[in-house]
């Protein structure tokens, strides 16, 4: 038998050890660590079923489950509000956590928001402001909702009109070749981008989105508010922003945090990297344009002396933390949240 027929074993078996002897429980991590978890889109089974990036959705049952583990081991809160404790050395009986939801997608308000509120916590939702003002969805969802309705139609077709993007089609199944499309448009400029989404939705008809599907508005955003969660930017329109040119990343980092306080009348401190992409440009933008923290998507808990605008997150992904028998797993998660694991990319 091959070796990785033996790794979820010994991978369940790993994480039990270090749970059991307290390694990885959260209160042996004490105040020194300031962890930063990631949720995405809260689906449905049926519409998830639909979702053609399911890796970064969770259903509400699993939701669930992750938030009662989280205010167990945690004191959990928004980004700012927390972040500001452990800044400030409060000392607490449980280490304290942020909860993060990038994106600004409908399915946080209808789904996320009754299972935080019903736990008695509050979140910080990073949003993009020119989806919330026109209910347009994120480029990665349109160009992966166009491949997925192409594949639909015909396979064939599709293949061509990817090598005619000079795309490889080796990958094992569509559903592969549709994350692998999607990664490989990061590295493009906002032009190829659009010349690919263009490309792609005229051949299928145009723009594909579920009915279900679509952005928070403002009033949504404001019944956030006033239940006490944070609302940060996550740029205007979710570009890659070490490609933007001078004026643009002005735009997408000033532009958003001054729409944001305007129409929903808060101060608005922290940002969140689209893609988690930064560069030197990017953290003196945030800077001067008075943010006081940033979020970036590299993997781990923060220790003391991390840059504010380069803070780690754990990106919650529920398969990721079910055992070999395919059940959500304290012993996995926990490990996943500590300084033990292996670095994830």
């Amino acid at each position: 038998m091959k070796l990785f027929s033996f790794r979820p074993l010994i991978r369940d078996m790993v994480g039990e050890l270090l749970y059991k002897t307290g390694l990885t429980k959260p209160a042996q991590e004490g105040n020194h660590y300031f962890t930063i978890v990631t949720f995405h889109r809260v689906l449905p089974e049926n519409q998830l079923k639909s979702y053609p990036l399911a890796e970064i959705a969770v259903t509400p049952e699993e939701l669930t489950w992750f938030i009662k583990v989280l205010v167990t081991y945690f004191i959990c809160g928004p980004l700012a509000e927390n972040l500001a404790r452990w800044q400030n050395g409060e000392v607490t009986k449980r280490p304290l956590l942020a909860i993060t939801f990038d994106d600004g997608q409908l399915d946080n308000f209808l789904h996320a928001k009754p299972i935080l509120e019903a736990a008695g916590i509050r979140a910080s939702f990073f949003v993009v402001v020119n989806s919330v003002e026109f209910n347009e969805m994120l480029w990665p969802d349109r160009l992966a909702y166009a491949l997925s309705r192409s594949f639909e139609q015909d396979i064939k077709t599709t293949y061509q009109r990817l090598n005619q993007l000079g795309i490889a089609t080796t990958a094992a199944t569509s559903h592969q070749l549709i994350l692998n499309v999607v990664e490989q448009a990061k590295t493009l400029t906002s032009t190829q981008r659009s010349g690919w989404l263009s490309l792609l939705e005229d051949a299928v008809g145009g723009p594909v989105c579920p009915t279900w599907d679509g952005m928070m508005s403002w009033k949504q955003l404001q019944e956030l508010v006033q239940s006490g969660h944070e609302i940060g930017s996550h740029s205007m329109s979710h570009p890659i922003l070490p490609q933007c040119s001078e004026d643009q990343l002005i735009n997408e980092v000033n532009q958003s945090r001054q729409i944001l306080q305007a129409r929903l009348a808060i101060p608005v401190e922290s940002f969140c990297y689209p893609n988690g992409n930064y560069d030197a440009r990017t953290l003196t933008a945030l800077q001067q344009a008075g943010y006081r923290q940033a979020v970036t998507t590299q993997w781990g808990p923060n220790k003391w002396g991390t840059s504010l605008f380069t803070l780690r997150r754990c990106d919650i992904q529920s398969q990721h933390s079910r055992s070999r028998t395919g059940h959500l797993s304290v012993s996995r998660l926990t490990w996943r949240l500590s300084r033990f694991h292996p670095p994830v990319h």
